[in-house]
């Protein structure tokens, strides 16, 4: 039986054994469309008698008709099998998600790469890749990238001097 987690369940709602739900947006569609969810690990099945969402979403499960038998359901992951989730082209995690792969080219450098990964900072991305067998890391900045050719998977920068020597003593 194959589920995909679309959230979590939050607190009790009302007396008559409402829960809220806190659903991941691009699943809220297949939420308000499905017959039964699963709560819990292990995941245990229920039915719905109905689902609104206006705003935050409030469901009622078949049984389950006190605050207090709801209660218990509280917190716990909210899945839905795979076959009631609407396919979804996978979204890229950061915006340079397309530059895997590619080698960087700048004055001054040898050639840097392929990029093995873009790891996303709070205040901005930088590539991961190998260079004589160390990992390094280059900063991904609009203000540093000076082309790109995708047919021959090169990315062009203006980086700082010295950036490979960081580390070494």
């Amino acid at each position: 039986m194959d589920l995909v987690e679309i959230g979590w369940t939050g607190k009790s709602h009302g007396l008559r054994g409402e829960i809220k739900l806190r659903v991941q947006d691009f699943y809220e569609e297949d939420l308000l469309e499905a017959k039964s969810i699963l709560i819990g690990d292990p995941p245990v099945p229920h039915f719905l008698e109905y689902v609104r969402g206006e705003g935050s979403i409030i469901a009622k499960l078949e049984g389950l008709d006190s605050r207090e038998a709801i209660q218990l359901l509280s917190n716990q992951p909210l899945w839905l099998l795979a076959h009631q989730v609407s396919e979804r082209e996978a979204e890229p995690d950061t915006p340079y998600d397309a530059l895997i792969g590619f080698t960087i080219v700048a004055e001054g450098y040898p050639p840097l790469g392929p990029i093995d990964a873009i790891i996303d900072y709070p205040q901005h991305y930088l590539a991961e890749l190998d260079h004589e067998g160390k990992t390094i890391l280059i900063p991904l900045h609009e203000d540093l990238i000076t082309g790109l050719n995708e047919s021959e998977r090169i990315l062009e920068m203006d980086l700082p001097g010295g950036l490979l020597d960081l580390g070494k003593e």
